[in-house]
């Protein structure tokens, strides 16, 4: 029974280690599910832990790509800020890939609505 519990908290230990690794997408402006009056001045993204942002897409839900001069990041940062052009009345969806400093590529998505 002792080798059993041994085992036990030793695959947890493990496993619990795993999973805070990974890092996360924290904060974003605009938040996800916002609703704003007017477009927003800018794209942020914050991060848990410092990453490489290698791709970001900002497109309508009716599939119509928003181009912001997005560039993959070379250097490891946990915030990332774009500037945005005026964007019409509709709902959008941001989508971002990024690597961990372990190369680990990760994957997330929001979405924002301009009145």
């Amino acid at each position: 029974m002792k080798k059993l519990i041994k085992f036990l908290t030793v695959i947890s230990v493990v496993f619990s280690s795993a999973v805070f690794a990974h890092v996360h997408l924290e904060k974003s402006v605009p938040a996800d599910n916002a609703m704003l009056m007017k477009t927003p001045e800018k794209l942020a993204l914050t991060f848990s832990k410092e990453v490489r942002v290698v791709k970001v897409t900002l497109q309508s839900k009716k599939g119509e790509k928003v181009k912001f001069g997005f560039k993959p990041s070379k250097e490891a940062s946990s915030e990332f800020t774009w500037k945005l052009p005026k964007l019409a009345p509709a709902n959008y969806v941001v989508d971002v890939t990024f690597l961990g400093k372990d190369g680990h590529k990760m994957k997330d998505s929001f979405s924002f609505m301009v009145h």
